[in-house]
């Protein structure tokens, strides 16, 4: 029995390998003689990946989680060049870029990827270092979004900014301190909107770079949002 609960290429679950097969992502497929999805089992006689009939108990071994009777080892993922994520942005009336700055957890990423297609996102930066990368887990917390939002790794935060603010965009970042209430804007003009790390927020070197820096006010007793939260609440607010 083949124990490969660390191989980051496999995901599992219905929907997570449906929209990987959609998106021809799948090389290999592991499925259980009882799987009886009929949408997915035509989508697997179309793209006919190398299908493999195994146990419930050897889906136990692959992967942690609710496998669902159907396990795939994806291709790895590929990020978008910069420049092709802003001639995407064109074709958009109002389109929105979100920058992450320094986001660690794969499940926040995956959920900000979520929300950004919904929101019809042009894409999104992610710094090279210090940031969660596109892989199964994120994918698997995108539910399929990953397939659909492209991702352009940056070697610069501030070189970033400068060029989207060259291209037309106007930067928005968040902050807890700030004084401007997210809904007091108008966001009829490209936006850059950049989300915080979940422990340090946005850098303040990004802050002060920043032409308009927002808060969503809380009432609460617990004084934070989680960040894929926040990208949810903000991108609603600019996209309508």
């Amino acid at each position: 029995m083949i124990k490969d609960k660390q191989n980051q290429n496999l995901i599992f679950g219905r929907n997570p390998v449906k929209e990987a097969l959609r998106a021809n992502r799948v090389n290999k497929v592991f499925i259980t003689n009882a799987f009886s999805d009929k949408e997915i089992n035509l989508l697997l006689q179309e793209k006919q990946p190398y299908i493999r009939i195994v146990s419930n108990n050897e889906l136990d071994q692959k992967v942690n989680g609710v496998h669902q009777g159907i396990v795939a080892e994806i291709k790895p993922y590929e990020y978008l060049d910069f420049d092709e994520i802003l001639r995407r942005s064109r074709k958009v009336e109002v389109p929105i870029i979100v920058i992450l700055d320094g986001i660690n957890d794969t499940h926040n990423l995956g959920a900000i990827l979520r929300s950004c297609d919904v929101f019809n996102v042009s894409g999104i930066l992610i710094p090279k270092h210090n940031q969660v990368p596109l892989n199964a887990t994120v994918a698997k917390s995108s539910a399929g979004a990953i397939n659909y939002v492209p991702v352009a790794q940056i070697n610069s935060m501030q070189n970033a900014i400068q060029k989207l603010k060259d291209n037309g965009f106007w930067i928005v970042s968040t902050d807890g301190s700030a004084i401007i209430d997210y809904n007091q804007i108008k966001y009829d003009f490209p936006v850059a909107l950049v989300i915080g790390s979940e422990g340090k927020g946005v850098s303040q070197l990004v802050i002060k770079n920043s032409d308009y820096v927002v808060k969503i006010p809380q009432y609460g007793h617990v004084n934070s949002l989680n960040a894929s939260v926040a990208a949810g609440i903000l991108l609603a607010k600019i996209r309508n």
